[in-house]
């Protein structure tokens, strides 16, 4: 009698030279709502590697009923997250509270500290910015005097004079006076004043009631909208970066503003031909990522123009899909690289030196869903003690359509759409395929089957463990969360159940020969109440044993009389229930027919 025992811990083993995009394949080695574990005895030395079940995503707040999301972060410095609704105008949300809609579809949220202001700049589909200073929100009724002039006066919260929460590029409305889409242009605080981009009407007022919209246009002339692929804004030393492709420039703002910019204040990444399209912060660096290169930025203190100087040693010629596929944790960049040499992966930048994370597998299963003209949004997270990069992959595009939107929601019908941003449908939430979840301590992946978790964000403040998320494909319009502290333990998605799986490679422990199994004993941690199910295949993967109950109730979780098989035998255990699970491994007691003697 033989006994050998199979980790439940491992890699993808996905065949192929494609891989398969959606989470219906049947071969091969998966571990599907997974999430592992390494305890580290430092006496013994000895290590042991668990597999568990995934924690479930509550529902922490509904914000916009009949919607999809599409951004979402969570401040440091803010009280609650700042949300993104919408398709073709997008709705912004601190918290639940709706602080106004922008044009076009919110794409990247960036937050910055400016003179002791904190903001969430927002980049939008039609190339605009936007932005939401911390407290806009809990003013928005005011009073002015005015006479048919581009300067209100006098301007007053509750009776007294106050300017408080008032901000370039908000919006304006007045039953009368004030003409529809009226912007605030400047803000003399001292004075009690603001200069608005439409002058008033209809002679002199008093003691106006006037409101304004919280979330904040730019309205520098000289803030480039243009481009096919919009970036990020990414904060560095006062200053706002952002990168257009249709230009071939890397822009930035004037110092310490986040509204005013200069004609010149730009640079060059050209030491390749493709165009920029998403940048991103390391440590005090800016990296711009082009289609096929990347090139890094330090400050130099210029006095004009941009402030930065090329480091032209750190140049290398891997770039990314687009700005959505670039995440930032801690002092590390993680991105999905473009296929310019024939093949995707995932890479992440330490230290500006760059190495690819995904394995060959990986690398397939993400370059189908590109090749299906999908959409790869990638995030990252801390989650029980361990920093994770999720991939969530959407065989809905997310890119250009056919429609350029004006500020007014009107389309404006061009004869060609070079160097605009063309508006897309709403059909891009129609499809989710996978979110594949690298732990970067570990360096393992698995694949979760929750299409609630498009953009995931940590609780930056507190002591509280929590993490949040909106869908890009769900239209709850909902924010969900994973907050042991405050939940327990959930095993269920928005109150729906899912399962746990493991599939393991086929293994034919050692011999062609049959072998018969005796008894297979689940090593894991016992449940009161919990039980799951076994099933093997002996024909690659065509058809299963019919499911087998393991009581996990038992101190020994043990099947018997488990059939016998020839060459090789694949495993797949499951576990359904809201609760807990952790394993370690199958154990098998077997007898082969390699070790019979002859001619006994």
């Amino acid at each position: 009698m033989a006994t050998v025992r199979i980790p439940l811990v491992g890699s993808f083993n996905q065949r192929g030279v494609d891989g398969t995009i959606t989470l219906t394949a049947s071969t091969d080695q998966r571990f599907l709502n997974c999430i592992f574990d390494l305890i580290h005895n430092p006496i013994t030395g000895k290590s042991t590697i668990y597999v568990a079940k995934r924690p479930g995503w509550v529902q922490d707040s509904v914000v916009a009923a009949g919607s999809a999301s599409t951004a979402f972060i969570r401040p440091q410095s803010f009280t609650a997250g700042i949300s993104a609704f919408g398709e073709t105008n997008s709705v912004i949300y601190f918290g639940s509270t709706n602080v106004g809609t922008i044009t076009g579809r919110a794409l990247h949220l960036t937050e910055m500290n400016v003179s002791s202001v904190d903001y969430v700049m927002i980049k939008s589909s039609d190339g605009t910015g936007w932005y939401y200073a911390d407290g806009a929100k809990d003013v928005t009724a005011y009073t002015a005097d005015g006479n048919n002039s581009t300067t209100i006066t006098d301007i007053k919260v509750a009776g007294s004079n106050s300017t408080s929460g008032l901000y370039p590029g908000q919006l304006l409305t007045a039953s009368a006076n004030i003409v529809a889409g009226t912007r605030i242009v400047s803000v003399n605080s001292g004075a009690f004043t603001a200069v608005l981009d439409t002058a008033t009407v209809d002679g002199a007022f008093n003691d106006l009631a006037i409101t304004k919209t919280p979330i904040a246009k730019i309205l520098d002339t000289d803030f480039i909208t243009t481009g096919t692929q919009q970036s990020a804004f990414v904060e560095m030393d006062g200053y706002l970066f952002y990168v257009v492709d249709g230009t071939g420039r890397l822009y930035n703002s004037d110092l310490n503003s986040i509204t005013a910019y200069t004609s010149t204040n730009f640079l060059s990444p050209n030491m390749s031909p493709d165009p920029p399209i998403a940048v991103a912060r390391h440590k005090d660096k800016i990296i711009v990522l082009g289609q096929g290169s990347r090139e890094v930025f330090a400050n130099n203190a210029n006095v004009s123009g941009s402030p930065l100087q090329r480091i032209p040693q750190y140049f290398s010629k891997i770039g990314t899909l687009d700005q959505r596929s670039v995440t930032t944790i801690e002092d590390d960049i993680y991105f999905v690289s473009a296929p310019s040499d024939g093949d995707i992966g995932v890479y992440q930048i330490s230290e500006l030196q760059h190495k690819r994370i995904s394995t060959p597998q990986i690398d397939r299963i993400v370059g189908n869903v590109s090749s299906t003209s999908g959409a790869i949004y990638v995030n990252s997270f801390r989650m029980s003690g361990y920093s994770y990069v999720g991939l969530f992959l959407s065989l809905a595009s997310d890119g250009p359509g056919s429609n350029l939107l004006l500020e007014s929601g009107d389309a404006l019908l061009l004869e060609t759409g070079d160097n605009l941003l063309l508006e897309d449908t709403a059909g891009q939430t129609a499809s989710f395929a996978r979110l594949l979840v690298y732990n970067i301590e570990l360096q393992l992946w698995s694949e979760w089957d929750c299409d609630e978790a498009t953009f995931i964000d940590g609780i930056s403040s507190g002591s509280a463990n929590a993490i949040l998320a909106t869908s890009r494909v769900v239209t709850g319009g909902k924010i969900y969360r994973i907050q042991p502290s405050a939940d327990g333990q959930v095993f269920t998605d928005d109150g729906s159940a899912y399962t746990m799986e493991i599939r393991t490679s086929k293994m034919d422990l050692g011999t062609s020969k049959r072998k018969r199994i005796k008894s297979i004993r689940l090593i894991c941690d016992s449940d009161s109440t919990g039980s799951a199910t076994l099933e093997w295949s002996d024909d690659d993967y065509a058809t299963w044993s019919t499911a087998r109950t393991i009581d996990l109730t038992s101190k020994e979780p043990k099947l018997t009389a488990c059939g016998s098989h020839k060459g090789y035998r694949a495993y797949r255990l499951k576990h359904t229930g809201n609760a807990a699970f952790r394993a370690e491994a199958l154990e098998i007691e077997y007898e082969s027919e390699a070790n019979k003697i002859p001619g006994k």
